[in-house]
């Protein structure tokens, strides 16, 4: 039974003599997350991926990622995995998790990334060929 106090002391003596943090580091501002992205940050915002298109089709699925808000008109771009845009693509419908958009320029790969465009990708996408049919 003593020993069984003695143990039980030890333990409460051991949690009790834990430092508190020194104010410094208490005023520190934490690390972001690994995959936040950061405020004014270049990089564009991932929507979802482009379904397989038929040739000479003039529009596109996109199947939206979860917690995605788009509205009708917003212009997104189409890149291949290194980042090349592909297309620039126009958000015509929404239907729940997938979007109906209109091929504005050039020709989305299956599976490619489509993003909210941010700095110069929306230059490089514009720049590329007219959509079959357009």
């Amino acid at each position: 039974m003593r020993i069984a106090a003695l143990l039980g002391a030890a333990l409460l003596a051991g949690c009790a003599s834990r430092k508190a943090p020194s104010p410094t580091a208490a005023s520190a501002e934490p690390a972001p997350p690994p995959f936040t992205r950061l405020p004014g940050s270049p990089t564009s915002a991932r929507v979802g991926f482009v379904e397989p298109v038929r040739d000479g089709a003039s529009r596109c699925t996109v199947a939206l990622a979860p917690g995605t808000a788009l509205r009708t008109g917003e212009l997104l771009v189409s890149r291949d995995r290194s980042l090349r845009p592909t297309a620039l693509i126009e958000v015509e419908q929404i239907l729940g998790r997938s979007a109906l958009a209109r091929i504005r320029r050039g020709r989305p790969g299956p599976k490619d990334e489509a993003v909210q465009p941010a700095g110069e990708l929306l230059q490089l996408a514009d720049a590329l060929p007219p959509a079959p049919g357009t």
